[in-house]
């Protein structure tokens, strides 16, 4: 009796093995690729968050010295413009940085009051040098009591 033997046969034994790892590792590189996205995105939303809210402190704090300034008859003229400077009691975003409102009176026509305000950190000393200055505003406050106390902003600018 003669025995045949087999040829071996050379079909695609063993590809689903050979896919399933090139599956595998372009997977991997996937979810490697994705979480490096994540972990950056997150980084910035904090980041970002920190600095808006910081932003919104120093705006905050300007409207409160414009709004004190607009109400008051006495202040915002040369020689009384927020003697000690305006200090909000409120921080809203950022407590560890409490911030100041410095004012600068210039001379204006009568039945007006022009000053320019600069939000700086209370930890730099008065007067807020511009470098230090979160936020600077230029504004005339019209005291016409035919009109009331408008409030005219000239500049507004973070610096």
């Amino acid at each position: 009796m003669k025995l045949r033997r087999r040829k071996p046969r050379h079909g695609e034994d063993g590809a689903a093995l050979e896919l399933a790892l090139i599956f595998l590792t372009a997977s991997a590189f996937a979810v490697t690729a994705l979480l490096g996205f994540a972990s950056s995105s997150s980084t910035a939303t904090v980041i970002t968050r920190t600095v808006r809210g910081s932003d919104y402190d120093a705006d905050a704090a300007m409207q409160a010295a414009i709004a004190t300034l607009r109400i008051s008859t006495t202040q915002g003229y040369v020689g009384n413009c927020l003697p000690s400077g305006f200090t909000p009691a409120f921080t809203l975003n950022s407590p560890a940085t409490p911030l100041r409102v410095d004012c600068y009176p210039y001379s204006a026509p009568s039945l007006q009051r022009h000053v320019v305000l600069s939000v700086c950190p209370s930890s730099v000393a008065a007067p807020c040098p511009n470098a230090s200055a979160v936020l600077r505003a230029d504004v005339t406050f019209f005291d016409d009591s035919g009109t009331g106390r408008a409030v005219q902003i000239n500049s507004w600018s973070n610096e």
